[in-house]
């Protein structure tokens, strides 16, 4: 076995707290591109389990169903649209859902009877209201569809006004056919006028109109061909593991973007204070800092590939133990758990380490990884840019349970050395617990005292600074009342005071 080494282990603990910062960095990603992907996973099994909400059809059940495969791919159709629909606006920040009009009421949308007889599905707001209204409507001949929406004797004439969602191979030709015989029916319009039927020659003109509206406004991309809608029927499974593959790794792309930034920035600080150090020449440290950023761009990106879809299935589980685990950074840390105690265990096949080594780092570790997400939701929360508190925080939390883990883990080995040491450590461990307990309680009795009066005093100060503008010397009087609260003392109470010292040689106090 290769003798221990210090300085290894001191780089590797370096080592994994930038990993750490890098794969908490992506946390922000990992949720939002998570939570597209429960998205899929609700449409396939037809429940929110988010929101404990049952729906009307999930691809799982419409592929079991004993209709005809066109019928059963127009159901599937709406519903994996939908599933799109949505997880693309959680990806892009959106508050507005889409719904099926037959699941309104399972959201406790109120709706009447012509939303679930004129449309197939709703966008709404966060407030519930409809915001969009659309038609879909899988069927061999688009063009044919929007003859019959235009024809106001047609069955299909009530979903004029509305969206009509066709597969995405039907709307350029539905589109052109509308063109088309827009501009036919002008024709013929003129023709009737000629021939002094003025009342055939409007009925011309309102039908071309129609035909003008579904071109212009009214003809849509469901955002699925029909090929695709017949293949999530047949294999709905597969089809809703493509979705998530997809939207995974876009949720990569982005996470080896941060992961870049971070992981670039903390090898750059790194390698400049070794060249400072003379530890490192320019060339070795220019290489090493493209290394990292490689490095740290792939975890970046495994890290958010993999979060995200186990995000998604965290969220969307039956389990409310674990989809309360979905809202906290356990999917962004998984990746870098593994990278983490996959090197110490690698060390150990390679007898680089002990079996003892082994559970130090093993624990230490562990430990870190427990604190990190921790202190990564406290560093969002007090410093809100998106992924930067996050990082802080987790890095620090790192350091931190790994020092204090190293010093008991010290102490516990110490204990089995001696009994005697056992007890002056439990000592010292009871008097630093007091000692915790004691300023804590200093610090909330200063928090509640202290912050209202210097609020006030604050408030007071300004409105002071606003009306004795014109006044120097009532002025610096409310300055050097306020600087007293802080527990300081300027050098001057007054112009005159400041004049003198502008005449003296005495110096400047800062």
């Amino acid at each position: 076995m290769k003798p221990y080494d210090p300085n290894t282990r001191q780089d590797q603990t370096q080592a994994d707290i930038a990993q750490t910062a890098t794969a908490l960095a992506t946390s922000e990603v990992v949720n939002r591109f998570g939570s597209a992907n429960a998205e899929y996973i609700k449409g396939f099994t037809g429940v929110d389990n988010e929101v404990g909400v049952k729906l009307s059809k999930g691809l799982k059940g419409i592929s079991t169903e004993g209709t005809g495969i066109k019928h059963r791919a127009g159901w599937a159709g709406e519903v994996a649209s939908t599933s799109r629909d949505n997880a693309e606006a959680i990806i892009s920040k959106s508050s507005e859902r889409t719904i099926r009009s037959d699941d309104l009421k399972h959201y406790g949308i109120a709706t009447d009877g012509k939303y679930r007889e004129a449309v197939d599905r709703v966008r709404v707001d966060t407030k519930g209201n409809i915001v969009y209204e659309a038609q879909t409507k899988l069927e061999a001949n688009g063009n044919r569809v929007a003859n019959q929406v235009s024809h106001e004797d047609h069955k299909y004439s009530k979903y004029f006004g509305k969206k009509l969602e066709l597969p995405s191979e039907q709307v350029d030709d539905a589109r052109a056919y509308c063109r088309k015989r827009a501009a036919g029916l002008r024709k013929h319009a003129e023709t009737a006028e000629l021939e002094g039927k003025s009342e055939l020659a409007e009925k011309f003109r309102e039908r071309a109109n129609k035909f003008d509206t579904l071109e212009r406004e009214d003809i849509v991309d469901l955002g699925i061909t029909t090929e695709q809608a017949v293949d999530y029927v047949k294999n709905p499974a597969g089809e809703t593991f493509k979705d998530i593959g997809r939207t995974s790794h876009r949720a990569g792309v982005e996470g080896a973007k941060i992961g870049a930034v971070v992981g670039g920035s903390i090898s750059l600080l790194t390698n400049l204070f070794s060249v400072a150090l003379d530890k490192k020449q320019l060339g070795e440290a220019a290489q090493d800092l493209a290394i990292d950023t490689t490095k740290a761009a792939a975890l970046g990106y495994g890290t958010a590939f993999v979060g995200a879809a186990i995000k998604g299935g965290l969220q969307q589980s039956g389990n409310q133990t674990l989809r309360t685990l979905s809202k906290t950074n356990a999917p962004a840390m998984v990746v870098d758990i593994c990278l983490s105690l996959g090197d110490s265990i690698r060390r150990y096949v390679n007898d680089e380490i002990s079996e003892a080594q082994l559970l130090h780092e093993v624990g230490e570790k562990g430990a870190g990884m427990l604190s990190s997400g921790m202190m990564a939701a406290l560093g969002q929360v007090a410093i809100p840019i998106p992924f930067v508190g996050a990082a802080i925080g987790g890095m620090i939390g790192y350091t931190l349970s790994s020092m204090f883990y190293q010093v008991a883990l010290e102490a516990a080995e110490g204990v089995e050395r001696s009994r005697a040491y056992l007890a002056r450590v439990q000592i010292i461990e009871a008097a630093a617990r007091g000692r915790i307990a004691q300023e804590q309680a200093q610090l909330d009795a200063f928090t509640h005292r202290e912050l209202p009066q210097l609020q006030q005093a604050t408030h007071q100060l300004f409105s002071t600074a606003g009306i004795a503008s014109s006044n120097p010397d009532t002025m610096a009087a409310a300055i050097n009342q306020y600087a007293g609260l802080l527990g300081q003392q300027l050098q001057f109470q007054s112009m005159d005071e400041f004049d003198d010292f502008m005449d003296s040689d005495s110096p400047l106090t800062l």
